[in-house]
């Protein structure tokens, strides 16, 4: 029997059963294997938020009937912290760092946070990391205060430094909240939408609940299986909008989104929930490529990103291999500038030339090509009139949706 009869095998038995024969060989190699004990690890800088961010998020989880671990509540006395503190994160399901202006000052926050990410590749505990009033920038790239610490622990642990700064940086590829920006800097907005989100990954199915759950997640193969059937059954976009925040976030990228739900069509938007706790350009690679349509707005700004540019590339990639379609819409720019490539958008890609040599190329391919698609020039259409443009984008998403189905 190959691996291909194998896997289709594998895909006719219902999840249940299939946990159910695997157990048994697991709990052989991981009798000692912790069970859930906590529904929530908070990790964080106690100086910069115990007494005000994370108190209150603690409360309104608590208040909520989630149980959470929090170091100064939920270490017995007369516990060594570092080994209590590890055996927490294992038993937890959802993780959320708190990743403060000084987080990367205490080496025990950073042992947590390698302990987090660890645990989330190996036993695929949930993490919804909270970004307060930092800028991902300076985590991503170890610069302003994260580099002053890294700089320090470099001297005095060389050989856990590198892992800290590695685990800073995969943290901030995970979708979680940056505090300035959600709910428009408002705090007890956000706490509210962390608790929501936190109670929502609580309601699972019958399957998660079970003892052995953890366990049986921590085998590579089952994981990877489980997590390959729920694939399966998620129900992809049909349309993904590419934009650049600053640009149309707020305005006409908006009131697209709006009335293509409207229309009942299944849209990728970037508040979309279901990103939380996941690795970015991961999910939105995967979202491009199982979408029917794609819409790239392209503005002023939209070159200075290398997300909407790493978009398009998978946009026109797709387009070639798949036959996915491209509607490109120009947003109070002219398709001729961005063919030429005019200098306003020549100067983003002398930056990314710096800083991502080995994708710039590509980038720069894909915005040139997507000149040639036919799409919409935003100030051509009804003198500018917006939501008559909106309305012939909706209209011909509508039509091709429809064709692809016949």
């Amino acid at each position: 029997m190959n691996k291909r009869q194998v896997l289709y095998g594998l895909a006719t038995v219902p999840p249940l059963v299939l946990l159910s024969v695997c157990a048994y060989k697991a709990l052989q190699r991981k009798r000692h294997s912790l069970p859930w004990n906590y529904d929530v690890y908070l990790s964080f800088r106690g100086p910069d938020t115990r007494s005000c961010f994370v108190d209150f998020l603690y409360t309104s989880l608590v208040a909520a009937g989630v149980h959470v671990f929090r170091d100064n509540d939920a270490l017995p006395v007369g516990e060594e912290i570092g080994p209590e503190l590890f055996r927490a994160i294992r038993s937890c399901r959802i993780a959320i760092p708190i990743i403060s202006e000084q987080y990367a000052q205490s080496k025990w926050c950073l042992r947590e946070l390698v302990e987090i990410m660890d645990c989330h590749k190996e036993h695929g505990i949930s993490i919804f990391p909270v970004f307060y009033k930092v800028e991902l920038y300076d985590i991503r790239s170890g610069s302003g205060n994260f580099e002053e610490a890294l700089s320090k622990h470099m001297r005095v642990w060389p050989d856990e430094a590198a892992g800290w700064q590695k685990a800073l940086t995969m943290v901030t590829g995970l979708k979680g909240w940056i505090s300035q920006i959600t709910a428009n800097g408002n705090e007890a907005e956000l706490v509210k939408i962390v608790v929501g989100k936190v109670l929502s990954e609580l309601k699972t199915t019958g399957i998660e609940r079970l003892p052995l759950f953890p366990i049986l997640m921590s085998n590579h193969h089952i994981r990877s299986w489980y997590h390959h059937h729920l694939e399966k059954r998620r129900l992809h976009s049909q349309v993904f909008l590419a934009f650049r925040r600053c640009d149309t976030r707020d305005s006409f990228a908006a009131y697209l989104h709006i009335k293509l739900v409207a229309a009942k069509f299944r849209v990728f938007y970037d508040d979309d929930t279901s990103l939380l706790g996941k690795f970015i350009l991961e999910e939105l690679m995967n979202t491009i490529e199982h979408s029917k349509i794609s819409i790239p707005i392209i503005s002023q700004n939209f070159t200075s990103s290398r997300w909407c540019l790493r978009e398009l590339e998978c946009m026109v990639k797709c387009n070639k291999t798949k036959g996915q379609k491209i509607l490109p819409i120009f947003y109070k720019v002219n398709p001729w500038d961005v063919k030429h490539m005019s200098p306003c958008f020549e100067v983003d890609f002398r930056k990314h030339k710096e800083n991502y040599p080995n994708e710039c190329e590509g980038w720069k391919r894909a915005f040139k090509e997507v000149a040639s698609f036919k799409g919409w020039e935003s100030e051509k259409i009804a003198n500018g009139h917006e939501s008559e443009l909106v309305k012939l984008v909706v209209g011909e998403v509508s039509g091709l949706l429809k064709n692809s189905q016949t």
